[in-house]
C-alpha cells in the first residue's frame, strides 16, 4: 500500500513540475518552439492558431501585428526547423487583394475577392518589403527552374448572382482580359488563373467567413462550399491568352446563371 501510494506521489510531483516548467518557459512546447523559428526567421512575433501533428508538425499561424492574416507552416517532427512556410506569399496575396478588390467590386457589385499566391519560400527577405514585384525578381534571375518552381497566382471571385446584369456583360468580360490577362501579358503578373464562383448574397458571404478563418491550404470546407457551385475558371499562362472568347464568357456566363 505504501509503495502504490509513494509510486503515485512521484506521478503527481513528475506532472506538476512539468506543468511549472513549461508555463515558466523552461520546458518549450512544440508551439513555443515554432514562434522561436518563425521569429528568428522574419524578425517578427508570431501566434499559432492550430496545429497537429502527421509524422511531420502542420500548423496555422499568423503575425502577432495581424492576426487576421493566417498562413500555414510545416515543420519537421522535432520542431527543429521548418520545410515550408507561406507567409510571404501570404503578406503578397494581402497585397493583391486589396488592390484589385474596390476594380472588382465596380464589376461585380457584392463580390468577394481571395487571392491566393503559390510561390517558392524567398530566404531573407521581410514581411515589410516582400511584394509581388520582388517574387517575380527573384523567379526571373533565378536559373535553377527547380528551385523557383511554377510562381502562379489564383484569383478566387465570389460573384453575388442577384446583383448582376447582363447590360455588365462586356464590362466584366474587358476587366478580366484587359485588367488581368494584360498584366499577364506585360510580365505584370505570373501565370494566372481567374476563379468565378456564382452563387447569392449569403453564399458569397459565407465563403468569405470560411475563408477569414482558414487559410486556403488544406481548407476542405471552402472546397466543400464550392463543390457543387457553377463556376468559370480562365487562365493566363506564359504570357499569353487561353482562348477564352467574349462569345464563350458569355455563353458560360449565362449558364452559370441558369444554373445557380
Amino acid at each position: 500500500m505504501k509503495k502504490r501510494t509513494l509510486k503515485r506521489a512521484i506521478i503527481a510531483c513528475t506532472l506538476i513540475l512539468t506543468l511549472c516548467l513549461t508555463g515558466c518557459g523552461l520546458f518549450p512546447t512544440n508551439t513555443s518552439k515554432l514562434k522561436q523559428l518563425l521569429e528568428d526567421k522574419y524578425g517578427e512575433e508570431f501566434g499559432v492558431e492550430s496545429h497537429y501533428f502527421a509524422g511531420d508538425m502542420w500548423a496555422t499561424c499568423y503575425p502577432e501585428s495581424d492576426p487576421t492574416l493566417l498562413f500555414e507552416v510545416r515543420t519537421n517532427a522535432e520542431v527543429t526547423k521548418i520545410s515550408h512556410d507561406y507567409y510571404l506569399q501570404t503578406v503578397v496575396a494581402r497585397q493583391i487583394e486589396e488592390e484589385y478588390a474596390p476594380l472588382v467590386e465596380q464589376v461585380f457589385p457584392g463580390s468577394y475577392l481571395s487571392a491566393e499566391v503559390w510561390a517558392v519560400d524567398y530566404e531573407g527577405q521581410t514581411a515589410d518589403k516582400v511584394t509581388l514585384e520582388s517574387m517575380l525578381e527573384y523567379k526571373n534571375s533565378s536559373s535553377d527552374d527547380d528551385e523557383v518552381g511554377w510562381t502562379h497566382i489564383i484569383l478566387n471571385i465570389f460573384v453575388d448572382t442577384s446583383q448582376m446584369s447582363e447590360e455588365n456583360i462586356e464590362a466584366e468580360y474587358a476587366f478580366l482580359k484587359d485588367e488581368i490577362g494584360g498584366r499577364v501579358a506585360n510580365g505584370e503578373f505570373p501565370d494566372t488563373i481567374i476563379k468565378l464562383y456564382f452563387g447569392d448574397g449569403i453564399f458569397v458571404q459565407e465563403c468569405e467567413n470560411i475563408i477569414k478563418e482558414m487559410s486556403w491550404r488544406g481548407n476542405s470546407d471552402i472546397y466543400d462550399k464550392t463543390d457543387d457551385c457553377p463556376e468559370i475558371w480562365i487562365g493566363y499562362y506564359d504570357n499569353g491568352e487561353i482562348d477564352y472568347t467574349f462569345d464563350l464568357y458569355t455563353e458560360k456566363r449565362m449558364e452559370a446563371l441558369n444554373n445557380e
